[in-house]
Formats: C-alpha cells, structure tokens, sequence
C-alpha cells in the first residue's frame, strides 16, 4: 500500500488495526484467567476443611488477578529475557554479548507478564544485535556489555536498555517505528541497489529472515519489533523512547505504568 498511501496514514491504520486486537485480546485472556481462578478457588473451598488454614505465604497463585500479576518483579523478568536472547544471539551470530541489570532490582509492580516480556524481548534483541555487527564493523576485541536499569517511581516502573552498538544513523532514525521497515532490510536494498530486479531486493530480504530463524522468533529483519514494542508500551499509559548516540550506541528508555485498582488490591 505505499504507493497509494502516506506513511503517517499507513502507520495510523496499522497502529488501531493492532490496538484493537491487543484490547480484544486483553479482555479475552482476563475472562479466562478469572473464570480458571474462581472455578479453582471454588473447588479449593469445597475440599478443605473447617479446621484448616490457609498460609498465603505459601500461596504464589494470590499475586495473580485473571491475566494481570499484582507482585512482577521487572529484574527477574529482565534477567530472564535477556539471557533467551542471549541464547539467540549465540546461535545466530556465535558470539554475544554480557548483561547488567542494576537499579531498584527488588522493586516489583502490577502489570500483564506476556506484554513486559514481548516489550523487553524485542528491545534486547535489537541490543544485542547492534552491538555485535558493531564489533564486527569496529573489529573490537570484546563486546561491551549491555546495561539494563531499572528505577521505581510514583505508580511507574522505568527500565532504561544501554548499548554500544553504533547507534542509529541520523537518516534511520525517523523510521524506526514506521512498520515493516527494518535496518537490515534497508541494508538489503543498497547492496542491491545495482540490481534492475525489484525480486531480487525482495528474495535477498526474505533469505536474511530465514537465515535467522531460530529460537524464539527472528532475531531482526521483519520490521515490527519497535513500533509493536512501543504499541504495548502505550496501551496501559507508558511510553517508549530512543536516544541515539551515531557511533556509540542507543539508550533505550521504557517506561510502564503499574495496572492498579480495587480488584488487583484484592487477594484471591
């Protein structure tokens, strides 16, 4: 459609195209979780008797209401994104860079595990690749690591991703959360810039997704990481924000706000 439509139009279509299946999505998932819970917890009270007691402490499921989880713990979540793509990255590239997590890493708030994690995933995979192609253009002898930091503050959770990777250059950086554009794609089409073939640009793409199929999804070249990542950053009222240093790196900064209210108050 980018012959017959304007970005800003095409970017607005695909944007509440997507916000609304993320809604319907929500919706449905809460619905089960809640329905799952109370058929639980109904059965719970049947079986037990008068005389027992129930230890919350010894309870993990009382932090979850329907699909929302009232106690993440942001570093953990982190720490665990980041090392599946670590793992990718190893696979893709054989070689890949360390992580730090530092900041408030005890600090937790309420908020949709799946959204945080496909957040934070994409964003670390875009990390960690900039950081080795970098190392292999700067022929750096170690990859530095990548910094994750998390801060808590009134009612939000903020994480801040730091990379050496090159940064963004100053002609990319007003497309990265255009949809279906892709750094590596738009490297494709300058290496094939010579070719009369527009398949040619085409099958070239396609060839450095397959390539980089794996665990866990592509690593990079679909063009969607960024600005999905920032559509599920906005829904509950955060944002997602990229400062880009060209030749260094890129501080990513996201900030998501806490999924509070009387029912995610309340304990199963």
């Amino acid at each position: 459609c980018k012959q017959y439509m304007a970005r800003e139009a095409r970017t607005a279509f695909i944007s509440d195209l997507i916000r609304s299946r993320i809604g319907l999505r929500v919706i449905g998932e809460h619905h089960v979780a809640l329905s799952y819970q109370f058929r639980a917890d109904h059965e719970l009270q049947k079986k037990r008797k008068p005389t027992d007691s129930k230890n919350d402490d010894d309870d993990d499921d009382r932090h979850w209401v329907g699909a929302i989880h009232t106690r993440l713990l942001p570093a953990r979540m982190m720490d665990q994104c980041a090392r599946m793509v670590q793992n990718m990255c190893d696979i893709h590239y054989g070689t890949a860079p360390a992580f730090v997590i530092d900041g408030d890493t005890h600090e937790a708030f309420s908020y949709i595990p799946s959204h945080f994690e496909y957040i934070t995933c994409e964003l670390l995979k875009n990390a960690f690749r900039a950081t080795v192609d970098f190392s292999a253009q700067t022929q750096r002898s170690a990859h530095p690591p990548i910094q994750i930091t998390i801060t808590k503050g009134a009612g939000y959770i903020g994480v801040r991703i730091r990379d050496q990777g090159g940064g963004i250059s100053k002609d990319n950086l007003r497309n990265i959360f255009e949809y279906s554009w892709s750094s590596m794609q738009s490297a494709d089409d300058e290496d094939s810039s010579s070719l009369s073939s527009s398949s040619s640009s085409v099958m070239s793409m396609q060839a450095n997704i397959a390539l980089q199929q794996g665990v866990g999804g592509p690593i990079a070249g679909l063009g969607f990481g960024l600005p999905m990542a920032r559509l599920y950053a906005t829904y509950f009222g955060g944002s997602l924000d990229i400062v880009s240093m060209e030749r260094f790196g890129c501080d990513v900064f996201l900030k998501l706000r806490s999924i509070e209210g009387s029912a995610v108050d309340k304990k199963i």
